[in-house]
């Protein structure tokens, strides 16, 4: 298959001996379904670094952003780790249909599967806890920062979805599917590590969020990046 990441490099936003620190784009997933997979981001970075890759955690192919990937297996649970200590924080923007009426919410439903093959909020789901802030709204759509404190997958799209707010380009979970854009309009923005030293890395949003954005009049905080 011909490389689906031509610029590499330019989205490698951090390397060291230990750590590859990549601005996910659009329309690729961060591991294949197996090491041999051509169609993920770890394995054109093995290509390029020549010997094995870990993803340390996913992203859904349409989410842009910081993937954070390590050259040595044992460091996978390590840097699981410093990603889950409450003083380490992930940050996502996000663009949504609606005005909510709260400014920040903390949303704690469970996720799991409803049925054989489709995740949703369950009582019987696990915990799962995302942060929403609105920063810029029109009466249409709403611009977002959210941090998660857990990694539930889908749990950013799934919790907006419940509190009626589905990102704009939502399929899965909004009824009917949005064909607003092109992929759900969600961005990896910022994570700090509690790692020694911390680590702080940011990826700017991705042309086409800020486009949208822009197209969508929820431009505030974008206009400062």
């Amino acid at each position: 298959m011909e490389n689906r990441i031509p610029d590499l490099d330019k989205k490698i936003i951090y390397e060291d001996n230990d750590l590859l620190i990549v601005d996910k784009p659009f329309d690729i997933p961060t591991s294949g379904k197996t090491l041999a997979d051509d169609d993920s981001v770890q394995f054109w970075l093995q290509q390029r670094h020549g010997s094995m890759i870990w993803a340390v955690h996913q992203l859904d192919a349409d989410t842009t952003g910081l993937n954070i990937f390590v050259k040595k297996r044992h460091l996978v649970q390590l840097y699981k780790g410093y990603l889950s200590q409450p003083d380490s924080v992930k940050y996502y923007l996000a663009i949504v249909h609606g005005k909510p009426k709260w400014h920040e919410l903390d949303e704690y439903s469970k996720i799991g599967y409803i049925d054989s093959q489709s995740l949703g909020v369950c009582d019987h789901g696990k915990t799962a806890h995302s942060h929403f802030e609105v920063i810029d709204y029109t009466d249409d759509f709403s611009l977002m920062k959210v941090r998660i404190f857990s990694g539930r997958t889908h749990q950013i799209r799934i919790h907006l979805s419940h509190l009626g707010h589905p990102l704009v380009g939502e399929e899965w979970y909004c009824n009917p599917p949005c064909k607003l854009h092109r992929r759900q309009a969600l961005h990896a923005w910022q994570i700090l590590l509690n790692s020694n030293p911390p680590q702080h890395f940011i990826a700017p949003p991705s042309d086409d969020f800020t486009e949208l954005a822009g197209r969508l009049e929820v431009t505030q905080v974008l206009r400062n990046l």
